[in-house]
């Protein structure tokens, strides 16, 4: 009688949470797969039916970046520092938590950033990808970068493309048109949809014959923004010095900015 009256309880239960699952948002549905309580393996990702997703559940490759961050440094300085990513921890700007995902933290003010970057560079045409799902849970007034194509060529002073939060919630991809050298730049932006503070994206970056693919979905499968853009002439002397960085990167000054990754898969 007592393992018949638990199987019941057991059902009721069962049958609660299907009750929860169906009548919920896309964006409702991410917040509850994105506890731990529920989501024991990729294989009860059903709803997530994405390969990449599968494939790199709860892998971290992150041993090819290091960590930088300005929060050492103070408010007002974006003086960084940099660290190994897999040997520190429990800082209050980087940690891995008790489910196993790594959170970044940034100071609020402008200019600010905590960011994995990569530690080789290459060109374009080497083929690599970097995948990661996360989400965002504190986002500044003026927006946040959270992935980026940067160079380490010569004088370079700005990012080759970066991906961002603007303050209208748009995911937006700008793109540097001139030269880096120069001392102030032009820019191409593409504007993607619209995304929800604390839910999970999935964003992925690939080189592949010197373009770079930029795609940002939700864990839906519903697709935010895809781009494949080309360097201009501009960028010629700087074709070999490409590398990758994500994270968090204020542009506002109102709050620090919270990034939890639940997966980053690095292919080179």
């Amino acid at each position: 009688m007592k393992k018949l009256k638990n199987y019941s309880m057991l059902c009721t239960a069962i049958l609660s949470l299907f009750i929860l699952i169906t009548s919920c948002s896309n964006e409702e549905v991410d917040e509850i797969i994105s506890d731990e309580s529920l989501v024991d393996s990729k294989d009860d990702l059903e709803l997530d039916d994405d390969p990449e997703l599968k494939a790199a559940w709860k892998v971290f490759e992150i041993s090819d970046f290091y960590i930088e961050t300005s929060w050492l440094s103070g408010e007002n300085s974006r003086s960084t520092s940099s660290f190994s990513s897999t040997s520190i921890d429990n800082e209050s700007w980087y940690d891995k938590d008790s489910n196993g995902y790594y959170t970044m933290k940034s100071l609020k003010t402008d200019g600010n950033r905590s960011e994995w970057k990569e530690k080789n560079q290459s060109s374009l045409y080497s083929g690599k990808k970097m995948t990661y799902l996360a989400k965002v849970e504190s986002i500044p007034e003026n927006g946040v970068t959270i992935a980026q194509v940067h160079n380490r060529g010569n004088g370079v002073n700005r990012p080759w493309l970066r991906v961002y939060i603007d303050d209208d919630r748009k995911i937006k991809i700008k793109v540097t048109t001139n030269n880096p050298s120069n001392s102030s730049g032009t820019y191409k932006t593409f504007t993607g949809g619209t995304y929800s503070q604390g839910s999970n994206y999935i964003l992925s970056i690939t080189y592949l014959g010197n373009k770079a693919t930029v795609k940002v979905k939700k864990t839906n499968g519903t697709v935010l923004i895809e781009e494949t853009i080309t360097p201009t002439s501009s960028w010629n002397n700087y074709s070999n010095t490409y590398y990758f960085k994500a994270g968090v990167y204020t542009e506002g000054d109102d709050k620090q900015p919270k990034i939890t990754f639940r997966y980053f898969y690095f292919d080179d």
